[in-house]
């Protein structure tokens, strides 16, 4: 009752705001809609539609049948999910999850397995990294491929902080495992759901971020960290890369501080993903996790990423 009482409280300022400033927050649902349109729409589509299509076909089954030892000993989870991995790497957010809530509904492995396999296949890929991050904002290939290499590695060991947790190892539907055929207007008309799930969830964080920015909610936080040494435009930098992966990325990537140093936070941002991230995800996921477990496993993910960061930025010199 607390939580639904807190939710409706926000709910309602959310929509008050809307209400005084339509013009504003009109603005930002356009800016929001831009975003999904030019860069998530192409990006994202192609693989959801393809991905749905080689799962419903079953056909991965024997793609994957290359991983069986290792993933079962790794991480103690099916061979198909070393197929999960390398989509989620090639692909981005929120391929992976969606991939494995795919896998999930269609059989292909159980709530456990899929949980599991989350850990290791909510990733972004090396587009957005090696391409918008290294090249694009950083004009340096160098270190958008310690960004990408770091982001990969740190998946790996990060499946393996989680190979025995418990919970339900059951099918969603044990009585027919392949249930579904492989029909391309099926996978298009899941794939078009998706998308536009996503896009919606997009919306929802801009509007979100930009109310908090207005109420300036996180001006304690960057307080406390200035009076430590951090510089306020690197707070907000973070701050803002929690909320959204692209505008945390843009903001720490302008700075003029060390190297090896913006790398790092930059890794972290990457890695964890963003609540703007973390929403699409569940949005394929609330079957399978919580939103207390993801943001968990993606919080260890970004803390060993850098590790790997900065191990990496110092043998190549950063």
């Amino acid at each position: 009752m607390k939580k639904k009482l807190v939710l409706s409280i926000l709910v309602s300022v959310i929509i008050l705001c809307l209400v005084i400033s339509p013009q504003k927050y009109i603005l930002i649902t356009k800016n929001a809609i831009d975003v999904w349109a030019k860069v998530l729409l192409p990006a994202l589509f192609p693989f959801f539609v393809f991905t749905k299509l080689l799962t419903s076909l079953g056909y991965v089954q024997n793609v994957s049948s290359v991983f069986k030892n290792l993933t079962y000993r790794l991480y103690k989870t099916p061979p198909i999910s070393g197929y999960a991995f390398f989509i989620s790497i090639l692909s981005g957010y929120p391929v992976g999850s969606k991939l494995v809530s795919d896998l999930y509904d269609s059989g292909q492995m159980t709530k456990l397995e899929a949980k599991k396999t989350l850990t290791f296949t909510s990733n972004s890929g090396p587009m957005f990294i090696l391409g918008s991050v290294g090249i694009g904002m950083l004009q340096n290939q160098k270190i958008g491929f310690i960004l990408l290499f770091s982001h990969i590695i740190s998946a790996i060991f990060n499946g393996l902080l989680y190979k025995n947790i418990k919970g339900e190892n059951t099918y969603k539907n044990s009585k027919n495992l392949y249930s579904q055929t492989g029909d391309l207007s099926t996978s298009v008309n899941n794939s078009i759901s998706a998308i536009l799930t996503v896009g919606g969830m997009v919306i929802v964080a801009f509007i979100f971020i930009e109310i908090l920015n207005n109420f300036n909610i996180f001006y304690p936080i960057i307080f406390i960290f200035s009076k430590i040494g951090i510089n306020a435009n690197i707070s907000s930098g973070i701050i803002n890369g929690f909320f959204e992966i692209t505008k945390g990325c843009l903001n720490i990537s302008s700075l003029d501080i060390l190297p090896i140093f913006k790398t790092t936070i930059l890794s972290f941002i990457i890695s964890f993903g963003g609540l703007c991230t973390t929403l699409q995800a569940m949005a394929f996921l609330k079957e399978i996790t919580s939103y207390k477990f993801f943001i968990l496993q993606k919080i260890t993910h970004a803390i060993l990423s850098c590790f790997a960061c900065v191990i990496l930025c110092l043998i190549f010199r950063v």
